[in-house]
């Protein structure tokens, strides 16, 4: 479904009576006055002393930060929490050439609206990120691929680490910011990966087509542990100190006991890819690729992250031409085409 039409959708379809102006859509000097779903809430101090809230504020086409100081901090700081559905009232405003809210008032929703409840038919979906994609038809390929590895013990680990628990792969996001950071955002990644796969198998007569099919599935599996609450993610306690690689890799391990046939050699290799898909330790990875499947899904994962990063910047701006704003990113700084590959438009 194409952006602009889903907005246009959401939009007509509101079930309060308010004006929402999307995320994506937001620009400097905009009063606001409307819902949000509260992404992250932190309390910090300025230089000053004085206390004040840093927020991240969400819908379904993204994210936007907002500062609550010192007398709103005071009044509101207790009244809502990470997860909450907040109504807000403020003025957003540039802040090293990035979009901010400054915040005159949040309340989460009940409060808003009385001890009877939050606003009539309000849907918390509406204001939840979530793929834009068919969730049920990228699960069925999603398990079609995974049906199709020639193995059958690696087959059945596969299959198996995905159906103990579908939902929660259906629902999750595969980071909490950056990319595909969205309700079946992780699915959508795992998919996307796996497609990336199994073309580089076809063209490859090195590369273990089901070592690295399998890899390309798994090799996000510990972020069902990493995270928890898809619709308003942050880090479990394991999550924090161990992370997805590893939480991963024991996932593989523990499920590779249950599986009849499954060498020790082969589950070591498929364990490899698992915690060196981040490429180099500064990156999180606990070992550097070191197989021609842990190389080759490296670049995959990353591959698939950097796009969907790249199509989130140029669906974010609305800027006049055909190039986005510049953006500050490591090593150096870049502008993105937008326009058409169609010289005449």
């Amino acid at each position: 479904m194409a952006e602009g039409h889903s907005l246009q959708r959401l939009r007509d379809g509101l079930p309060y009576p308010l004006t929402h102006v999307h995320v994506s859509e937001l620009r400097e000097g905009q009063s606001i006055g409307q819902c949000f779903l509260v992404r992250r809430k932190a309390q910090r101090v300025t230089r000053g002393g004085e206390p004040y809230l840093e927020i991240i504020l969400a819908d379904r086409s993204g994210s936007v930060s907002a500062r609550a100081w010192a007398e709103a901090t005071q009044r509101y700081a207790s009244g809502f929490e990470e997860g909450d559905f907040v109504y807000v009232e403020g003025r957003s405003e540039t802040y090293r050439n990035a979009l901010q809210i400054i915040v005159r008032s949040i309340r989460r929703l009940e409060l808003q609206e009385g001890e009877t409840g939050s606003l009539p038919g309000f849907d918390p979906a509406l204001l939840v990120p979530t793929t834009e994609r068919d969730v049920e038809e990228m699960w069925a390929e999603l398990l079609e691929l995974a049906g199709g590895i020639d193995s059958e013990p690696l087959r059945r680990l596969t299959v198996s680490l995905l159906e103990d628990r579908a939902e929660d792969w259906k629902a999750y996001p595969a980071a909490l910011f950056h990319h595909h950071a969205c309700l079946g955002g992780l699915l959508e990644h795992t998919l996307d990966v796996a497609r990336f796969a199994a073309l580089v198998a076809v063209q490859s007569d090195e590369v273990d087509r089901d070592l690295l099919l399998a890899g390309a599935i798994l090799h996000d599996v510990g972020k069902l542990e990493e995270m928890e609450n898809p619709v308003a993610p942050r880090f479990t306690f394991q999550g924090n100190l161990i992370g997805h690689l590893l939480l991963g890799r024991d996932a593989v391990r523990e499920k590779g006991k249950q599986i009849e046939g499954l060498d020790e050699r082969t589950l070591r290799l498929l364990e490899h890819i698992i915690i060196s898909h981040h490429g180099e330790p500064e990156y999180g990875a606990a070992r550097r690729p070191m197989t021609l499947e842990s190389i080759a899904l490296y670049y995959l994962d990353n591959l698939s992250a950097k796009l969907d990063e790249a199509g989130a910047r140029i669906q974010r701006d609305n800027r006049a031409g055909e190039f986005t704003e510049w953006q500050q990113e490591p090593p150096g700084g870049s502008r993105l085409f937008k326009g058409s590959l169609n010289n005449g438009g």
